[in-house]
């Protein structure tokens, strides 16, 4: 099993881990009925203490995702069988109609989380969203960007200090990266993508909670907008 290349270190280990296993079952590279290999194994293969794989697995446990049996290990139930697939399945359309509705949700959160980033971040805080920025501009394929897309957006609801806008902002992830497409991630969305991110750590860095709230709508609405366009061709 090959972690190594959806782990972020802009999360904390734990964090880390937990978000690069979710990513591998919403993609089914870890379909339901596998096992996740056991915290020695998990530890031993990452140079990660058996704290922070206990975390990671703790966390996916709780979301529904892999349920852990005495004797058997952590065996993945996947996304449709966890709580919020059930209610995503049983009440959204698919296609492009569910994603539209994440964006929807996205378009919600988002801009206001980045108001409250700029007032509330800290000088250290900044300079970690721009590393996040500047190791985004460097990738070259999809995985590397859905990682980093995802800790940048991360990073922003954590530098709001209010742990209830980083649980909400997480699921709304979690709807993306069931929802999205490998489609839209073509070399020239991806440098759009990075350059609206820039565009959002720019406000923050100016202090200019309006203008961060600006940059992070706009970002949404390129995103559905080219939604859209897909749809269309």
């Amino acid at each position: 099993m090959d972690l190594s290349r959806f782990l972020s270190p802009h999360l904390t280990r734990g964090e880390s881990l937990a978000s690069a296993l979710e990513r591998m079952i919403f993609d089914g590279r870890i379909g339901p009925g596998e096992r996740i290999p056991s915290e020695r194994a998990l530890a031993e293969q990452l140079g990660y203490s058996r704290g922070s794989v206990r975390e990671a697995l703790r966390d996916l446990s709780q979301k529904g995702l892999v349920v852990r049996k005495p004797g058997a290990g952590t065996i993945v139930q996947g996304f449709d069988a966890s709580p919020m697939g059930r209610t995503i399945r049983a009440g959204l359309p698919g296609g492009n109609v569910e994603l539209l509705q994440v964006m929807e949700v996205r378009a919600c959160i988002e801009p206001p989380l980045a108001e409250r980033a700029a007032v509330r971040a800290s000088e250290q805080d900044v300079s970690q969203l721009y590393k996040i920025v500047e190791d985004t501009r460097a990738v070259e394929s999809g995985p590397d960007f859905v990682v980093l897309d995802r800790s940048f957006h991360l990073a922003v609801a954590q530098y709001t200090y209010n742990p209830l806008l980083v649980s909400l902002l997480d699921k709304a992830q979690e709807l993306t990266a069931l929802s999205r497409s490998d489609k839209y991630l073509t070399p020239s969305r991806i440098s759009t993508s990075v350059q609206e991110h820039r565009a959002i750590a720019d406000a923050i860095a100016r202090r200019d909670a309006p203008g961060a709230f600006g940059a992070a709508a706009a970002h949404v609405a390129s995103i559905r907008g080219r939604i859209l366009q897909e749809a269309q061709q």
